[in-house]
């Protein structure tokens, strides 16, 4: 069987009532309609429909080439102005206690991670996207962060949290565990930690606050739930000449 090329419907998921709309005009003429078929989701209908080759447009044009690979500085940025900081963190709250964030780091260009203790709460750092440096090199944050509660997890009898180190009162620091980072693999840490404390305040209202929308929204979801809607899906197989070779974009290059 020959692959068949395919391009979604302009709007691709819509409820049944709102198919009658003009802004979101799922086609609706039967002779139009190729191939229907209905399932069932149980809460809802998935209705996907193969549409004839009158019923939608062209698909769009391919969008610009990209600058040639021949010339990084067009397309990327060095080493020297932009750096990642790739970290995993987990963060033990108790009660009565400041928070302490167990922190994995993998330096870029290494094999194997750095492990540290930070008297800081990493739940708020994961939402500083980037920082620039004295240097001005620019340091984005990929921070995946996840909350260990040690109150609960003691009360249901789970995995017991790891012995937390003390730290003492005053600004955030580290306590590395394993690995042995230079002071030039710790400077973006360093950073992001000095950008903690100074900001620490409006760090905390912002997560707070995003706190209570949650639990606002749930509270609003479960007292007005929402009916299930069902759903339509259309589409049509492309003629060869509308067959487009999609460009390809140049390989990432760094110097």
């Amino acid at each position: 069987m020959k692959p068949r090329h395919i391009i979604p419907a302009l709007v691709a998921c819509l409820s049944a009532h709102a198919a009658e709309t003009a802004a979101t005009a799922i086609i609706t003429d039967p002779s139009k309609i190729v191939k229907s078929t209905t399932y069932d989701l149980g809460d809802r209908l998935l209705t996907v429909q193969e549409i004839s080759k009158d019923a939608l447009p062209m698909p769009p044009p391919p969008p610009p080439a990209l600058p040639s690979a021949s010339n990084p500085r067009l397309v990327f940025t060095s080493k020297q102005q932009r750096g990642f900081l790739s970290v995993g963190a987990t963060i033990y709250r108790r009660s009565g206690h400041q928070s302490r964030t167990l922190v994995h780091y993998r330096p870029q260009g290494e094999t194997e991670p750095v492990i540290f203790w930070s008297s800081a709460d990493w739940s708020l750092i994961a939402t500083i996207s980037n920082l620039t440096a004295p240097d001005g090199k620019i340091w984005q944050l990929m921070c995946m962060p996840s909350i260990y509660d040690v109150d609960r997890r003691t009360a249901l009898q789970r995995q017991p949290a790891p012995t937390i180190p003390d730290f003492p009162a005053g600004p955030s620091t580290i306590k590395v565990v394993s690995g042995n980072p230079t002071p030039e693999q710790l400077a973006p840490v360093k950073l992001y930690l000095a950008y903690y404390d100074a900001n620490l305040a409006e760090l905390q209202a912002a997560y707070n606050s995003r706190v209570e929308e949650q639990k606002r929204l749930a509270a609003e979801e479960k007292a007005h739930p929402k009916n299930p809607e069902d759903i339509v899906v259309q589409f049509r197989v492309l003629a060869p000449e509308e067959i487009v070779p999609t460009a390809t974009a140049p390989k990432t290059l760094e110097k």
